[in-house]
C-alpha cells in the first residue's frame, strides 16, 4: 500500500472517532465526578463546556479538569479536580454571596439607618455585607422626619461603593413663654423646664401642655399644638389666687364680725379674701368678747379655732313662802329654805351664772310660778328679794260632817286635838272638830 495512502487513511479514522465520542455515539472510557455547590442549582462547566446545573454527575476521563461554578447572587467560583481512574470522584463547591457595598450618610449625622427594618448603626455608616436584590433603607433621628429609599444590588460590578446621602427636616421648634407677673416656674408636660420669661428649645412638633405656676396665683394651664420651624407664644396673664379664714369658737355659735362686718355664726368661712390685714371681732352671749388682728397671705387659707372666756356672777334670792325651787334658764339650781318664824325664805345663793340676762323661775307645789329676768354681773351679786307665789286653791280633800255636809276644800293645819282648820274657799277657813267629821277622804285627780 501506498504509505501515503495509509497515512492518510488513519488521519480520517481518527477525525471520524473523535466525532463520534463528541455526538455520543460512542461510550468513551472514564471515570465518574459527582459535583456539588452551596447553594445547589449553581451553572456548570467543564473545561469550558457547559453540562448543566448542581448538583450533576458527570463521566469524564480521569486527570485534572477546571470546573466553573455560576449563579445570581454569587461571585463566580473556579476551582481544578484531579479525577481519580476508578470509582466515583466527590467534589463541593462553597459559593461566596455577592454583596454590594452602600455607604449611607445624612444630615444631622448620628440619624439611625434601617436595612429592611433592622438596624444598622447610625450615619455615616459603612455597609459590606448587602446580598444581591432590593433593600429598603430607612434613615430616622428622634425630632426629624424620617426619610427612606429602595436600592438595589445587581451583580458584581456593585461591589464599587453606592452612595445614600439624605437630608431630614427638622421637626423642632420652640415654645416662648412669658407671664404677668414674671419669675412663675414653667412646666412643659409636667416637666419643669426654667423660670418665666422662658424659650423652650427642641420641641417636637405636635400637641404640649404648658402650665405656669406662682405662689399666691392661680395655676395658668394652655395646650400648645406646635408646628415645626414655628416657633409658639405663650402669654400667661395669672390671676391672684384669694385666701379664706375659716373661723370656729369654743362653743359654737359665736356672732362673727369682719372689719366689723357681720359675717355670721362660727363656724363660717370667711372666703375670697385678698393679701392684707383684717380684724375679727367675736361675740357671744354670756362671754367676753374676742378680738384679732390676722395677717392673711396670698392665696393662703388660715383656720381659726377661738376659745371664749365665760363670765359668771352670783344670784341670791328669798321667796314667800320657803320651800320654793328656783331655775335659772330652766336649769334647777336649789329650793329656798324656811328660816324659824319669818315669813319669808333665807337667801338661797346660786353661783356660777353665766353674765347676761337670764331667766330665773321660781315654783312650788299649790302655788302659782313666778319668772323673773335678772342681769347677771361678771363677778357682782345679783340680789332677788322676796318673790311672792300666790297660793292657788286646788281642794285635795272631801270631809263629810254630822249634820249632813261635804266640805270640799284644803287641809291648812291640824291641831293637837284632832281639829282641822280646813279652808273651803280662798281665804275662807272653818274648824271642825274631831268628833263632828264622819269621814274624811282625798279628792282623786281626774285621770287618775
Amino acid at each position: 500500500m501506498n504509505p501515503t495512502i495509509a497515512i492518510a487513511r488513519c488521519g480520517l479514522s481518527a477525525l471520524i472517532l473523535a466525532a463520534l465520542l463528541a455526538a455520543g455515539c460512542v461510550e468513551q472510557p472514564g471515570s465518574l465526578l459527582e459535583l456539588r455547590t452551596s447553594p445547589s442549582g449553581a451553572r456548570i462547566e467543564l473545561d469550558g463546556v457547559y453540562q448543566g446545573d448542581s448538583p450533576i454527575k458527570l463521566k469524564v476521563a480521569p486527570g485534572q479538569h477546571l470546573v466553573v461554578a455560576t449563579r445570581d447572587g454569587f461571585l463566580e467560583t473556579r476551582a481544578t479536580v484531579n479525577v481519580l481512574p476508578e470509582g466515583t470522584t466527590r467534589f463541593d463547591l462553597s459559593l461566596r454571596p455577592l454583596f454590594g457595598l452602600v455607604l449611607a450618610e445624612s444630615f444631622p449625622a448620628e440619624s439611625e439607618v434601617l436595612v429592611n427594618n433592622v438596624f444598622r448603626g447610625k450615619t455615616p455608616v459603612l455597609l459590606t455585607d448587602l446580598p444581591a436584590g432590593q433593600h429598603r433603607i430607612v434613615i430616622k433621628k428622634d425630632g426629624y422626619e424620617s426619610k427612606e429609599t429602595v436600592l438595589n444590588i445587581q451583580n458584581e460590578g456593585d461591589r464599587q461603593p453606592k452612595l445614600i446621602s439624605l437630608e431630614l427636616r427638622s421637626l423642632l421648634t420652640a415654645i416662648k413663654v412669658i407671664s404677668t407677673p414674671e419669675k412663675a416656674k414653667v412646666y412643659l408636660d409636667g416637666s419643669y423646664v426654667g423660670d418665666s420669661p422662658q424659650s423652650i428649645q427642641n420641641v417636637l412638633a405636635g400637641k404640649h401642655q404648658v402650665r405656669v405656676e406662682l405662689d399666691g396665683y392661680e395655676p395658668f394651664e394652655q395646650e400648645a399644638e406646635v408646628k415645626s420651624m414655628k416657633e409658639f407664644n405663650v402669654d400667661a396673664l395669672l390671676k391672684e389666687k384669694l385666701g379664706r379664714i375659716k373661723v370656729d369658737t369654743d362653743p359654737t355659735g359665736g356672732e362673727v364680725f369682719l372689719n366689723s362686718e357681720a359675717r355670721g355664726k362660727a363656724p363660717v368661712i370667711l372666703d375670697r379674701l385678698h393679701e392684707g390685714e383684717y380684724a375679727i371681732k367675736i361675740t357671744k352671749h354670756g362671754f367676753d368678747p374676742v378680738e384679732r388682728k390676722v395677717t392673711l397671705k396670698k392665696g393662703a387659707d388660715l383656720d381659726l379655732k377661738i376659745p371664749f372666756a365665760k363670765l359668771f356672777g352670783i344670784l341670791q334670792v328669798t321667796t314667800i313662802p320657803a320651800g320654793v325651787q328656783v331655775f335659772v334658764d330652766n336649769d334647777p339650781r336649789g329650793v329656798t329654805q324656811a328660816p324659824p318664824n319669818q315669813a319669808y325664805s333665807v337667801p338661797l345663793i346660786i353661783s356660777n351664772v353665766p353674765q347676761g340676762q337670764r331667766i330665773v323661775k321660781f315654783v312650788r307645789p299649790g302655788c302659782a310660778d313666778v319668772q323673773v329676768v335678772a342681769s347677771i354681773q361678771d363677778g357682782q351679786t345679783t340680789t332677788i328679794s322676796n318673790v311672792q307665789l300666790k297660793r292657788l286653791f286646788l281642794p285635795d280633800t272631801i270631809i263629810v260632817v254630822k249634820d249632813g255636809r261635804t266640805l270640799r276644800g284644803l287641809i291648812n293645819r291640824v291641831e293637837n286635838d284632832g281639829t282641822v282648820h280646813f279652808e273651803t274657799a280662798p281665804g275662807i277657813f272653818v274648824d271642825i272638830p274631831a268628833d263632828d267629821i264622819v269621814s274624811k277622804k282625798p279628792i282623786t285627780p281626774a285621770g287618775k
